[in-house]
C-alpha cells in the first residue's frame, strides 16, 4: 500500500492547558467584571470590550468552513491487471422469428423497464440490451430489431412487422427524445429511412427523406444547446420527429474507401458553446452550413486534443491511412499509412498510457495500431478482418491506474490489450462475425460487481458464437463504470444516466475522457476521506459532574465519509462517550463542533478521541489515505 503525504492544516485551537479552558480570560483592554457577562453597561465598562461580539468558545456554534484538499489524497489501487475473463451469459435462441439470431453490429445498452416501480430509469432498472438481428447470410435486408434483458434472463420484445424492419448491419441511437422521462430508439430502415420506435418497441414515426446511406448509425445531441434535439445521421440534421432539417455538401463521416457506413457526429470543436456536426472533411453549424470543407478524403472521424490550445481535433481514418485536422480543418499531423492493408475502421481515441495525452487505435485488415498524437506508430498487433477491414474498438481503464485498455473483437476473438504495450491482456477464442463496423463495449450491466463487455456474433463467414455473449472477470477485479452505452460514436459527456442529454455537455477532452470510451466512476483512490479532529475548546462550566469536549471534525481527502468519534481513556479501551455521523464528513471541509461530555472524575488525566472512517450502514471500515492521524489526544482540565 502506498500512502501519499497529506497537506497539513494547522488546528483552529492547540492543546489547551487548564487555564485556557475557561469561557474567556480578562484582557487588559477590557474592564475586570467576568467577561462571558455582558457588562457594557457597568459603570466600571471602558467601551473597548467586544463581549457583544466574541461569543465563548463554549457557547459559540461555528459552521463548516472550507479548507485546502490534498488532491494527491488516493490509495493503492487493489485491482488486479490480469483478468480472468468468462462467459457470463449467452443469448441466441429466440421464440419469436427463431432464425433471426446474428448480429453484426455494436449493441447499446439503456434503460428500458422500471423495475423499482418509482416511475423513472434509475439504478433500481435492470438494463437492456438493444441489437438488431438477421437471417443466415442476408445482412442487408428484412433486419429484426430486439430488445434483452440486461441479465439475460428474457427477451424483452422483437419488432417482426415487415414495415419496420431494421439495415441489420446499421447502428442504433437511444435517448430521451420525447421528454417522458424514457429512452426512445432511433434505428435505420432497410430502405434507407430514420425509425423510431418506444420502450416497448413500438414504432414512432418513420422519416419521409431518405438517408444518404444505410449503413451507418445516428447521433442524438442538442446542438445548440436551446433544448431541442437534433439527430444526426452522415450530413443530414432531423428533428426529433424525423423531419429533415438540413443537409451538408461535403462528406458524411465514412471512409472514403467504403462510403456507405457514416458514422458522424456533434461535439464543440471550437468550444463556443455551439456544437458542430463532425465528418471526415468538414465541420457543420447546426443549420446544415459548413464552417469549413478542406477537400480531403472523407473519413471515419474522431475528436482529442492533440495540440497545446484547448480546442478540439479531428482524427480521420481513411484509406488505410490516419490524419489530424485541427479546429479550422488544417492537416495538421498525417496522413500517415496504417500497418497492413484494408481500409481502416472507426478511430477510439483515449490515454492509453497514463501520460494525460490521448493516443488513437485502429483496427484494418490485418492490425491494430495504436499511434500517438504526432501520428507515430507505437505498436502493432495481428488480426485478422479480411471481410470488411472497417472493424471499430472501445476502451476502458479496468485497472483504474491511469492508462485505457483497448477492447476489439476481429472475426475470431475478443481482444484486451494493454494500451501502453500491446501486450495481450486477454484472447478469447469462439466468438465469430463477418464484420462490419461493430465493436465490443464495455458497460455495467448490474448497479455491483464488475463491468462487463457485451459482444454481438454471427456465423455470416465462419462458425462461432452468433447472437448476445456478455463476458465478465469472474474475480469481480474491475472498477465500476456507467450503466449505459446510447450509440456508436459513444461520448460519455453527451448522455446522462436517465438519458436525457445534456443541452451543454463537456467535451471529453476538457474531462479526462476519450472517444468510444466508457469512464470509470469510482476510481481506486479517487474516493476516499481522511478525517481527523480538531480540538475547537475544553469546557469547566458543568463541574464538577462533567468536563465537555468540544471536537471539529477535519476532511482534507477528496470524498466525504460516515465515521464514528470516540473517546477513550487508553487507545483499545472502553468508550467513554462517542457518536456515529452516517452522512459523512464532505471533502475539504472542517464540520460543526461536535460535544461530548465526560465524567469529571477523569479531570486532569489524558484521553484520546479517535475518528474512524466507516460505512455506518453496514459498520466496514472505509480506508483512507493516511491512517496515522486519527487520534488526538487531550489533556482535560480541572475543575475551577
Amino acid at each position: 500500500m502506498r500512502w501519499l503525504n497529506l497537506l497539513l492544516i494547522a488546528p483552529l485551537c492547540g492543546l489547551l492547558p487548564a487555564g485556557c479552558s475557561a469561557r474567556w480570560s480578562a484582557g487588559d483592554d477590557d474592564d475586570a467584571s467576568f467577561p462571558a457577562d455582558d457588562d457594557d453597561s457597568s459603570p466600571t465598562d471602558d467601551d473597548d470590550d467586544d463581549d457583544d461580539d466574541v461569543p465563548s468558545e463554549c457557547d459559540d456554534v461555528p459552521g463548516v468552513d472550507t479548507v485546502p484538499i490534498d488532491e494527491g489524497c488516493t490509495i493503492e489501487s487493489p485491482i488486479e491487471t490480469t483478468p480472468d475473463l468468462q462467459i457470463d451469459w449467452q443469448f441466441s435462441d429466440f421464440d419469436t422469428s427463431p432464425s433471426f439470431r446474428e448480429v453484426m453490429m455494436t449493441p447499446i445498452v439503456v434503460p428500458l423497464t422500471d423495475d423499482d416501480g418509482d416511475g423513472v430509469p434509475s439504478d433500481g432498472d435492470q438494463r437492456a440490451i438493444l441489437f438488431n438481428t438477421f437471417s443466415g447470410t442476408d445482412y442487408s435486408n428484412n433486419g429484426v430489431l430486439r430488445a434483452l434483458r440486461g441479465d439475460g434472463s428474457a427477451l424483452l420484445w422483437s419488432v417482426e412487422d415487415p414495415a419496420w424492419q431494421t439495415q441489420p448491419d446499421s447502428a442504433l441511437a437511444a435517448a430521451d427524445i420525447s421528454g417522458d422521462a424514457w429512452p426512445e430508439i432511433i434505428a435505420v430502415s432497410e430502405d434507407f429511412h430514420l425509425m423510431a420506435f418506444d420502450r416497448f418497441g413500438a414504432p414512432l414515426w418513420k422519416s419521409t427523406a431518405e438517408v444518404p446511406s444505410e449503413r451507418g448509425g445516428v447521433f442524438v445531441a442538442d446542438l445548440e444547446g436551446d433544448g431541442v434535439l437534433d439527430l444526426i445521421y452522415g450530413n443530414q440534421i432531423y428533428d426529433v420527429a424525423g423531419n429533415l432539417m438540413y443537409s451538408g455538401t461535403a462528406g458524411i463521416g465514412s471512409n472514403a474507401s467504403r462510403t456507405e457506413f457514416p458514422t458522424s457526429f456533434a461535439a464543440d470543436i471550437d468550444l463556443d458553446g455551439v456544437q458542430e456536426v463532425v465528418v471526415g472533411n468538414a465541420l457543420y453549424r447546426p443549420d446544415g452550413t459548413s464552417i469549413w470543407a478542406n477537400g480531403e478524403p472523407d473519413g471515419f472521424p474522431a475528436v482529442g486534443n492533440f495540440d497545446a490550445d484547448p480546442a478540439g481535433e479531428i482524427v480521420v481514418v481513411f484509406s488505410n491511412q490516419v490524419r489530424i485536422q485541427d479546429d479550422d480543418g488544417t492537416v495538421i499531423h498525417g496522413p500517415v499509412t496504417l500497418p497492413g492493408s484494408g481500409s481502416g475502421g472507426p478511430p477510439t481515441v483515449a490515454d492509453f498510457d497514463g501520460d494525460g495525452a490521448p493516443e488513437i487505435g485502429v483496427a484494418n485488415l490485418s492490425y491494430y495500431t495504436l499511434l500517438d498524437g504526432n501520428l507515430d506508430i507505437l505498436w502493432s498487433n495481428p488480426t485478422q478482418d479480411e471481410s470488411s477491414s472497417i472493424t471499430g474498438s472501445s476502451s476502458f481503464d479496468f485497472d483504474g491506474d491511469g492508462a485505457s485498455e483497448i477492447v476489439y473483437a476481429d472475426e475470431f476473438d475478443v481482444w484486451i490489450w494493454d494500451g501502453l504495450t500491446g501486450d495481450t491482456i486477454h484472447q478469447g477464442s469462439g466468438h465469430a462475425s463477418g464484420t462490419h463496423l461493430e465493436y465490443p463495449l464495455v458497460v455495467q450491466l448490474e448497479p455491483e460487481g464488475a463491468p462487463r463487455i457485451v459482444v454481438g456474433s454471427n456465423n455470416l463467414s465462419s462458425e462461432g458464437w452468433n447472437g448476445i455473449t456478455v463476458l465478465t472477470d469472474s474475480g469481480r477485479s474491475w472498477v465500476p463504470t456507467r450503466r449505459v452505452w446510447n450509440q456508436h460514436a459513444f461520448m460519455p459527456t453527451h448522455i446522462a444516466d436517465d438519458l436525457s442529454v445534456p443541452a451543454s455537455p463537456d467535451m471529453p477532452w476538457q474531462v479526462g475522457l476519450g472517444f468510444r470510451e466508457n469512464e470509470v466512476t469510482v476510481a481506486p483512490g479517487l474516493a476516499v476521506p481522511d478525517l481527523s479532529l480538531q480540538l475547537h475548546a475544553l469546557c469547566t462550566e458543568q463541574c464538577p459532574e462533567r468536563i465537555t469536549a468540544r471536537l471539529r471534525p477535519l476532511n482534507v481527502g477528496v470524498s466525504a465519509g460516515g465515521y464514528t468519534v470516540s473517546i477513550v481513556s487508553e487507545l483499545g479501551g472502553p468508550e467513554l462517550a462517542s457518536v456515529s455521523v452516517a452522512g459523512g464528513q464532505p471533502a475539504s471541509t472542517l464540520g460543526g463542533v461536535l460535544e461530548f461530555d465526560l465524567d469529571a472524575s477523569y479531570a486532569g488525566q489524558t484521553v484520546h478521541a479517535v475518528i474512524d472512517s466507516v460505512n455506518v450502514a453496514d459498520g466496514g471500515q472505509v480506508e483512507e489515505c493516511r491512517e496515522g492521524n486519527n487520534t488526538l489526544e487531550l489533556t482535560l482540565p480541572t475543575c475551577p
